[in-house]
């Protein structure tokens, strides 16, 4: 019997540290004592059915499998191994896969050394936050758009009651596999205060930053093309079309990522936010193209006439969030220090939630003119017969307004409900205007 009871400890005593990867507290572990190791298995199912209507481009309402995933992890002594992989909408999908090594020093800090693939400390509060425990079935707009997802890499997280800094490594691809070039690098670091951090209120503030010089890329006319897309669907996972808001920058090079933050919570409220831009340098070797394009009977003549026709030039782009919700009954809510977020929903509990976000993919030089039929932005302010190109980029801006209501049945089943009403102004899809979706979800978690 006092095996079990120290095992259950453990397990508690883990699971505080590593929250970000189980949503809710494993059903399964397995552990030997005189090892000191335990082991533990948990899974998480997510079902959506989502409705829309569009002034114009059709999105294809239905439901759809979205989400569904095998998690384990060991833990020996200091040391904690993680591995999630993920089975939803119909293949298989790698997710989180680490080593972790943690200790304590005498003023009750922790101090992680982290190796492998998982989330940018400075991908946003929002992507840091395990779905799961996500109080809308979609995160932000602006997150998804602007932030930064799982990459491979190493990192050293130091945390106490009051602060956070975590900061690390990354390559650009996980698996090193690029047509052209090499793999990319980035650095990147989240820091956190909190000026008030009890058991029944959080304030944080928090700011991220981070810099990748991009690698790989394609051959074009023997010089090496770099591209960097950005997109975000509109916040549903039904259908993820990204053709209202996203872009391919050609040439990208560097990039410098910076983002701000704020969280406060209570028993029965929270609010939190972010808001993020992200900056694009651009660079190819011109001359050489030059060249390859006097192949042929049209031709610029100057290098110097050929770089006005084809301008580069450093592109912004910004988005930010704002998120709400108050809890009508239930288990308080609580904040996971460790990582820096809101905890989810625990055991019976009915909750209702709002958001706005702002998602800007447009940048667009004054007086410019665009052709819808050509998808091409002109820099003289009217088209012209040889095809001049602009340095203008018409991502698409796209303001979101979200409500929702979420209920618990216990620790382990929870059914979500959004209505979302999108504002689009993107030049390439001119006759949409408005988009509206009701979502649902069905979650298990266990």
């Amino acid at each position: 019997m006092n095996k079990y009871i120290t095992l259950s400890l453990l397990g508690l005593a883990a699971l505080a540290s590593h929250a970000q990867d189980f949503d809710s507290k494993p059903t399964l572990e397995l552990g030997n004592k005189e090892q000191d190791v335990k082991f533990t298995i948990g899974a998480r199912m997510m079902t959506d059915a989502a409705y829309y209507h569009s002034d114009f481009t059709p999105m294809h309402s239905g439901a759809a499998l979205t989400d569904a995933r095998i998690r384990t992890s060991m833990t020996y002594r200091n040391w904690y191994f993680y591995a999630d992989f993920g089975f939803g909408k119909g293949k298989f999908d790698q997710k989180n896969i680490f080593l972790q090594y943690a200790v304590k020093d005498k003023h009750e800090g922790n101090h992680a050394v982290k190796v492998g693939y998982y989330t940018d400390p400075a991908g946003s509060m929002a992507r840091l936050t395990s779905l799961g425990s996500y109080h809308f079935i979609s995160r932000a707009g602006a997150a998804n758009a602007l932030g930064t997802g799982r990459e491979l890499g190493a990192t050293y997280k130091y945390t106490n009651k009051h602060v956070t800094a975590y900061q690390g490594v990354f390559a650009e691809n996980q698996y090193n596999k690029v047509d052209a070039g090499i793999n990319g690098v980035s650095v990147a670091g989240r820091w956190v205060v909190r000026p008030i951090s009890t058991a029944d209120q959080t304030l944080h503030l928090g700011l991220n930053m981070r810099y990748a010089h991009l690698g790989g890329g394609e051959t074009y006319n023997n010089v090496l093309k770099k591209s960097l897309s950005l997109g975000q669907s509109l916040e549903t996972y039904v259908d993820e079309n990204q053709d209202f808001s996203s872009c391919t920058l050609d040439w990208a090079n560097n990039t410098f990522d910076v983002g701000a933050e704020a969280l406060y919570h209570n028993k029965r409220f929270f609010v939190r936010g972010e808001y993020r831009h992200k900056l694009v340098t651009k660079k190819r070797d011109s001359k050489t193209l030059f060249e390859a394009s006097n192949d042929n009977i049209d031709t610029w003549g100057t290098l110097s006439a050929w770089e006005a026709a084809n301008p580069l030039r450093t592109n912004h782009f910004n988005g930010g969030y704002v998120e709400a919700g108050f809890l009508i009954f239930g288990s308080p809510y609580h904040y996971d220090t460790n990582e820096a977020v809101l905890g989810g929903l625990k055991g019976k509990a009915l909750e209702v939630v709002a958001r706005y976000n702002y998602t800007g993919l447009n940048d667009i030089n004054k007086g410019k003119y665009f052709s819808a039929g050509r998808n091409q932005y002109y820099p003289d302010g009217y088209m012209a017969d040889y095809p001049y190109n602009s340095s203008s980029v018409g991502g698409g801006n796209v303001n979101s307004f979200t409500v929702g209501l979420n209920y618990s049945f216990n620790k382990y089943a929870q059914v979500m409900l959004n209505y979302t009403l999108h504002k689009v102004d993107k030049d390439f899809l001119p006759y949409d205007k408005t988009i509206h979706a009701l979502q649902a979800r069905v979650l298990f978690s266990f």
